[in-house]
């Protein structure tokens, strides 16, 4: 007889005061996916629930992890606990993540050699560390040196996320690729 693994949530606080990190023992999604309105949810049950608290103001899904943003108006320590135990009641009563397979998009583009030398130290030596602080990075562009990127789940709109992008992920790649990265851009800060 086989017994299944129950989902098992934690919450976790992240840099960003207005995002609370809720992650599970289970893999919850293939893609890393930015929810800014309920509107948004249709193929995403789980996350629609969720939308139906009413402090929360945005909602972002990784692999093992949903980050949520709140409305300023009410302090985390009045809803972490009841939002955690929600989550993985829902998870554990099998409320589908999600309804559609979903595969990360992939852009089309040829990429140069700069793109997936950046790419490379993103994937290894930076996505790691703002994953555990309950976002993402995605790698726009990189164009005379410029690289811009696109900052999802706590990092967007994080009081600490200038200085990060500027004072770990710039100096990282200016280090690790001298002479080829002039400037780091979050295009959505």
């Amino acid at each position: 007889m086989t017994t299944k693994t129950p989902f098992i949530i934690y919450a976790e606080s992240t840099p960003n005061p207005q995002v609370m990190k809720f992650v599970s023992n289970k893999m919850l999604s293939q893609i890393s996916k930015e929810f800014f309105h309920i509107d948004e949810t249709t193929e995403w049950p789980l996350i629609n629930k969720v939308f139906s608290f009413p402090f929360v103001q945005e909602v972002f899904i990784s692999s093992n992890y949903i980050s949520i943003k709140k409305h300023t108006q009410i302090d985390w320590t009045d809803v972490t606990n009841q939002l955690r135990i929600f989550i993985q009641e829902q998870l554990n009563l099998n409320v589908a993540i999600s309804i559609k397979k979903h595969v990360q998009n992939e852009q089309q583009k040829q990429k140069t050699k700069i793109d997936l030398e950046v790419e490379e130290l993103i994937n290894t030596r930076i996505r790691p560390g703002i994953q555990m602080d309950g976002g993402d990075i995605e790698l726009i562009s990189t164009q005379d040196g410029i690289v811009k990127v696109f900052l999802k789940g706590a990092c967007s709109g994080c009081p600490s996320s200038q200085m990060t992008l500027k004072n770990g992920i710039e100096v990282l790649l200016k280090e690790k690729m001298p002479g080829k990265i002039k400037e780091v851009i979050a295009i959505n800060t």
